[in-house]
């Protein structure tokens, strides 16, 4: 599948993505975008691990040592220390500020879910960063699960009425051909933090800031949570959301081997669609079958792969994928690989019966 320009911000939809800002003129549109069918769940997908940066440094999130809290990266849980903390302006003890599921959260003298969208959480930030970055309410899920944060940086000096940087840049292709920005949001989880090499690991004293683009926020957004548990199809047990939203990142990142390395497509200032099936009720349709799907995907990476069905059609992408085939290969995808996740390019014409017969 070659790629398609994004002219919109990453967002949910049924069909193909629309319905999500201006749409690109029809003979600007892949010819296999232009043919997938309405069947199943499609989503726009980007290959950022975590989208967060401020100047120079992508940002993963914040974490507490000895009750202060450090903006981190990928490397450094402690890479700019937190000075001050507000929220609508009065000072919050860093002891309160906590994160329940996916939103912020202050305990102490005010207990309060971060969801007012008049109020925002302000962090100042000095040594190797020195600014604010301010956190503010946009949108909460329609389970009222997480809340989506319009999240900016004010560097040291900035006019604080003045709108700040966007700490979510989607790079994106502007109508006119030009390069531009796009601003997503930030999706707090708390109680983890992801290493560079995509693995989960369980830490209460980290707040990961996943952006709604990225592989970490974007499995959030839809509709991934780490959180609860849900029925798995087929066994009929319960299965923890932190498991099937680590099985949505190896996934969406398109990370083979579950080593951290991007074979997905969707970098600079293009993205895919691919389809997205799971075993968990949350985007269970699909039409695909053994013969079109690209993998199975677990948390671990994939457990099935179809080279030929791979997500793009792009020669630099393919020589990708095939070193991380060669790192780790994988066997041709059957009825005997039933893993959490399916992954497909969008279909593009059915049989009789509805199912796919090419994509």
């Amino acid at each position: 599948m070659s790629f398609h320009k994004m002219f919109s911000a990453l967002c949910l939809a049924s069909v193909m993505v629309s319905g999500c800002g201006a749409e690109p003129a029809p003979s600007e549109r892949d010819s296999v975008q232009q043919a997938a069918r309405g069947d199943g769940w499609y989503s726009a997908n980007y290959n950022r691990l975590l989208g967060g940066v401020i100047g120079p440094e992508e940002i993963s999130g914040i974490y507490n040592l000895d009750g202060r809290w450090y903006l981190s990266t990928l490397n450094n849980q402690t890479y700019a220390p937190v000075t001050r903390i507000t929220y609508g302006g009065q000072a919050v003890e860093p002891q309160d500020l906590a994160t329940s599921q996916g939103v912020f959260v202050l305990s102490g003298d005010r207990e309060t879910l971060v969801q007012n969208r008049a109020s925002s959480l302000e962090f100042t930030v000095e040594g190797n960063l020195n600014g604010t970055l301010r956190v503010t309410p946009s949108s909460t899920s329609a389970d009222g699960s997480f809340t989506r944060y319009t999240t900016e940086w004010l560097a040291e000096g900035t006019d604080p009425d003045a709108a700040g940087v966007t700490f979510c840049p989607h790079p994106v292709t502007n109508a006119d051909g030009t390069a531009g920005n796009q601003a997503e949001y930030v999706i707090p989880i708390g109680g983890a933090r992801w290493g560079a090499n995509g693995a989960r690991v369980n830490d209460a004293n980290s707040i990961t800031l996943g952006c709604t683009h990225d592989v970490i926020g974007g499995c959030v957004d839809w509709g991934y949570g780490p959180w609860g548990t849900r029925v798995e199809e087929g066994t009929n047990q319960s299965r923890s959301m932190v498991t099937v939203h680590q099985a949505c990142t190896r996934m969406k990142h398109g990370d083979i081997c579950g080593s951290g390395d991007a074979g997905t497509t969707g970098d600079d200032a293009m993205t895919t669609t691919i389809h997205v099936k799971d075993r968990v009720g949350v985007h269970p349709d699909t039409n695909q079958t053994y013969a079109t799907m690209e993998a199975f995907w677990d948390e671990n990476g994939a457990s099935c792969f179809n080279l030929s069905k791979y997500r793009s059609s792009d020669p630099v992408h393919i020589a990708k994928i095939q070193i991380q085939l060669a790192l780790c290969p994988k066997p041709a995808c059957t009825s005997t690989h039933t893993r959490m996740f399916l992954s497909a390019r969008p279909c593009t014409a059915t049989n009789v019966s509805g199912d796919c017969i090419a994509n």
